[in-house]
């Protein structure tokens, strides 16, 4: 008997499970009709700034399962023993008639379960699909999955930005420095191994990368997803996945933005667990606490880490996680979001990013510099009083040939610099300099243009200290663009106004301490504005991007099931 209903369970499951495929497969071909021909891209940004190993029950955990499970079998030992001692072949049941008070009784009583399963924390499910998060200086925040069999151990940002998983590849090239300092994925290694070959590419904010798709069994927060398809990375360009502690990227956004149309591991995970369609994320803010940086709950939520009740907004567009801010200010003086606009929740950006022109209202309004500017100065604060000095006797590409910034074997001046100079710096220029032939590297263009820039204010009788001056303005305040992100003075915080985004009514306040990022070691801290430019393609923006500089603030629920997120103070 405990065979045949083992069986029938078994069976009922698979039905269940394959009603929900069935019906999720449907509603992604329904809804895939609707969407727009050009996707938007994946949107992963993170500030350039270790590990975690997946949960593992707690040994209480582990003896409270035994005793469940050893208290199971002494029932149904004496289960049949009962049975045994009635008629062979004979039950009695017993008949209760069903009423709408019944039924009405009933679906109460399920909501009120259901309300202490996820708001109670002593009825929280014991955490076998939960993700331990790593924060690094709040600005990456990152969990481990395992590829293979046996596993090979990768760590990865869960991204709800884009919507495809991807590790670096054993056959990257040797030059493709990103990969070959990150964990590799060697498919000769794993038993499990698929072949797929699909060619494959993704737009990042901060980069691109492409690859080839491959399928392999997947172990992430308590999960063994079978046949999980995934990106092998062979090009990884840019300085961010160079820069980045983490190996892959994890999309946690809807089917329809997945490149190649593969199925992203959260759909798997409803599909082969039959769990509840949500996720809910919370991010630790203190550094300091690097391993305990956060956590990402599947089918769940924790609710150690909120206070009150979620703000819930309903999701405008299943790509990403997109839904309607209805204003946004910044003290009392600037409305940067007036008549409403639309934004997405994205761990995996470590700022908020917005329109570059909003950005810059914002960040001039803080008192903010250009992070470019600032490193820019800094820069030439190191080499400026030598160069002043030498530029006296020499030219200026035998100036900055002496200072090893150009190649000596190269007597050629700028090329095509005049065209990016503003109309003051072209007249600093002289003629021959502004119209020179094949040039250098920009680092050597660039210490030509000062060169030349001191030249000609020496000549015209300025103090060393007016060249430094207005070399390092004129060169790094207006020659050099604009980055988008803000250096601000740490010591001006306290006096720095709140920032309030109202969504769905509900007014979500963040303070200089959260939305300025210090950055830095040994008592020595620059101090970061919270707020990016980014200008998105036509097909995604403008929009702006809360990632974890909100999100930190907010524990949030990304609700599939009701196609809506949600926002609580983060405990």
């Amino acid at each position: 008997a405990t065979c045949v209903a083992k069986q029938s369970e078994e069976l009922g499951r698979e039905k269940r499970v394959s009603r929900l495929s069935q019906s999720r497969r449907n509603e992604r071909a329904s809804h895939r009709s609707r969407v727009e021909t050009e996707d938007p891209p994946s949107v992963f940004f993170f500030f350039e700034k270790g590990r975690e190993t997946v949960s593992r029950p707690s040994n209480e955990m582990m003896l409270r399962k035994e005793t469940r499970l050893a208290l199971l079998a002494a029932l149904l030992v004496a289960g049949v023993a009962a049975a045994g001692a009635t008629e062979v072949g004979r039950m009695k049941l017993h008949r209760k008639p069903l009423s709408v008070e019944r039924v009405k009784q009933g679906k109460v009583e399920r909501a009120g379960h259901r309300a202490t399963a996820l708001f109670n924390p002593e009825h929280f499910g014991d955490g076998k699909y939960v993700e331990k998060i790593t924060n690094f200086e709040d600005a990456q925040y990152y969990g481990e999955i395992t590829l293979g069999t046996p596993p090979q151990k990768f760590t990865v940002v869960f991204d709800t930005g884009s919507s495809n998983l991807w590790v670096p590849s054993k056959t990257c090239p040797w030059y493709n420095i990103a990969c070959k300092i990150h964990d590799q994925y060697n498919s000769e290694n794993s038993s499990t191994y698929k072949k797929n070959g699909t060619e494959f590419a993704i737009q990042y904010g901060s980069g691109s990368l492409s690859g080839f798709l491959s399928v392999d069994e997947c172990a992430v927060a308590g999960f063994d997803l079978q046949d999980q398809i995934f990106a092998e990375a062979v090009n990884e360009p840019g300085i961010s996945f160079i820069a980045g502690r983490f190996d892959g990227i994890l999309g946690l956004a809807f089917e329809t933005i997945a490149v190649d149309g593969v199925v992203p591991p959260f759909y798997n995970m409803m599909a082969q667990y039959n769990i509840q369609p949500m996720f809910s994320v919370w991010f630790n803010r203190n550094a300091s606490q690097g391993d305990d940086g956060g956590e990402i709950v599947f089918g769940d939520v924790d609710p150690n880490h909120f206070t009150g009740n979620h703000t819930f907004a309903p999701v405008t567009r299943e790509a990403y996680w997109q839904f309607n801010v209805d204003s946004a200010t910044l003290g009392t003086d600037l409305n940067f979001c007036d008549g409403g606009c639309p934004a997405i929740a994205d761990t995996g950006t470590s700022l908020i990013a917005g329109p570059t022109k909003e950005v810059a209202k914002i960040n001039k309004a803080l008192g903010a510099s250009d992070a470019i500017a600032v490193e820019c100065k800094q820069y030439l604060g190191n080499y400026l009083p030598d160069l002043i000095a030498k530029v006296r006797n020499l030219s200026p590409m035998e100036v900055c040939q002496d200072v090893h910034l150009c190649d000596k074997f190269s007597f050629t001046a700028m090329s095509g610099t005049s065209a990016k100079l503003s109309a003051s710096a072209r007249k600093l220029l002289a003629p021959e300099a502004a119209t020179g032939a094949n040039g250098d590297s920009d680092i050597c263009q660039l210490c030509q243009l000062v060169a030349t820039f001191a030249e000609n204010a020496l000549a015209s009788n300025a103090t060393d200290q007016m060249v430094e001056e207005f070399i390092e303005h004129e060169v790094c305040d207006n020659l050099l663009p604009a980055s988008g992100e803000g250096v601000v003075d740490c010591d001006k915080l306290d006096s720095m106004p709140n920032i309030d985004f109202v969504i769905s009514g509900q007014t979500f306040t963040l303070t200089p301490d959260q939305y300025i990022l210090k950055v830095g070691a040994a008592g020595q801290y620059e101090c970061i504005s919270g707020f990016m430019g980014i200008d998105l393609p036509p097909a995604a923006g403008p929009l702006w991007i809360l990632g974890d500089v909100f999100l930190g603030a907010y524990h949030t629920i990304f609700d599939f099931e009701n196609k809506r997120v949600g926002f609580a103070p983060a405990a």
